[in-house]
């Protein structure tokens, strides 16, 4: 088994969380609705190649920790292999994400060199869902009266980007060009952390990241 000394350990360690807090503040400084970029209602995450949190910034404490089973419940259903370089994935089914539907999540997986290395994950309240009312209605009856739900559905498909989908989403909601506007948002901030992660791996190597992760 790798080993790594603790100098570089705590280095990476710390880096986990300046890339989480680097995602972060590329989704509130893009969002286009208050309810983000003021009101804080999001939470980001970076995660290594089978879901497991290395970093998240602060965020809402309802979100902090149930990302990562987003990541697992795709791969359980579809094998880790399902997973390509360039997917965007979109889900806010609130069985399976733990909240209620407003709060979207978007999930990417992050390549270094041909292999999986972690995935860039968040979480973030859209304004409008499709629900009965606009916004969130507080006396619904069931889940059909909150907004569309969505299982992990591509929006980007090997970087191509599946305007059909995101053109559902956009017709869904009685905000579709600031939901969408919000959803590039989350995009951008996966990208931000695609990004530094693959500059860290290009910085130690693939051997030092997990034995330090470990």
């Amino acid at each position: 088994m790798s080993s790594v000394d603790p100098v570089t350990t705590e280095i990476i360690r710390n880096a986990f969380i300046s890339i989480a807090n680097d995602m972060n503040a590329t989704l509130i400084r893009s969002a286009f609705t208050p309810v983000i970029y003021e009101g804080k209602d999001c939470s980001v995450a970076l995660l290594d190649e089978f879901g497991d949190v290395l970093g998240q910034s602060l965020g809402l404490p309802l979100f902090l920790g149930n990302l990562e089973i987003c990541v697992k419940l795709i791969a359980e259903k579809h094998g880790w292999d399902y997973f390509q370089d360039g997917d965007v994935f979109y889900m806010n089914d609130s069985y399976m994400t733990g909240t209620h539907l407003n709060d979207s999540t978007i999930i990417m997986p992050i390549f270094w060199r041909g292999r999986r290395v972690g995935f860039a994950a968040s979480r973030a309240h859209w304004l409008d869902v499709g629900a009965k009312d606009p916004g969130t209605p507080v006396d619904s009856h069931e889940i059909y009266q909150e907004g569309t739900r969505w299982g992990p559905t591509r929006l980007y498909d090997a970087g191509k980007a599946r305007e059909d989908v995101i053109d559902l989403l956009r017709r869904n909601s009685r905000f579709g060009e600031a939901t969408i506007g919000d959803m590039n948002a989350q995009v951008a901030a996966g990208r931000t952390g695609e990004a530094r992660l693959r500059a860290l791996f290009d910085r130690f190597g693939a051997e030092a990241i997990s034995a330090a992760r470990d």
